[in-house]
């Protein structure tokens, strides 16, 4: 009689509470945007890498003329070598040698720095692209809005990734 009434009460508590949860549930509006796919769209970007592309112009082409010259060397020591002077050979090798670490000396550097120069406007974009997210979601009232590669699957409808590049393209 006790594990009959107790079995009764648990069942009326349980049906209880999944009914009260249910009347009080509301209706949450979810949206995704493809960030990535945003981030590629906007005209930002490109003017990023045009900047970047200027502002390390004269730098890269230098490392790229060293890598010409040691290119050439390297090619004049393999192919002229074996008529060359031992002390000819020498001078060449320690030519290449040293151009080798210019190379390096500049490379490395250079690569960080644009590396870093990168980094800082990708969160920049990033910054824009989120604050657009955050209006289009207050403006379309959505409850929470996921990156597309959070989803497995989504309606077409819900994507807001056009409505987002274009407040992206007003915010500039």
């Amino acid at each position: 009689m006790f594990n009959n009434n107790l079995f009764k009460s648990a069942v009326f508590v349980v049906a209880t509470m999944l009914f009260a949860g249910a009347a009080q549930a509301k209706e949450v509006k979810i949206g995704f945007v493809d960030v990535a796919a945003v981030a590629a769209s906007i005209p930002q970007s490109q003017q990023v890498q045009e900047t970047i592309r200027t502002e390390f112009a004269a730098k890269i082409a230098e490392v790229n003329k060293l890598e010409t010259d040691i290119n050439f060397n390297i090619e004049k020591l393999r192919r002229d070598g074996p008529t060359m002077s031992e002390k000819q050979q020498q001078d060449l090798t320690a030519t290449v040698n040293k151009q080798r670490e210019q190379y390096e000396n500049l490379a490395r550097p250079l690569d960080e720095q644009i590396r870093q120069r990168q980094n800082e406007e990708r969160n920049r974009i990033l910054g824009l692209i989120k604050s657009a997210i955050d209006v289009v979601a207050e403006r379309e009232k959505f409850d929470v809005v996921l990156n597309a590669n959070s989803a497995v699957y989504a309606k077409p409808e819900f994507d807001i990734s056009e409505k987002v590049i274009q407040q992206v393209g007003k915010a500039n």
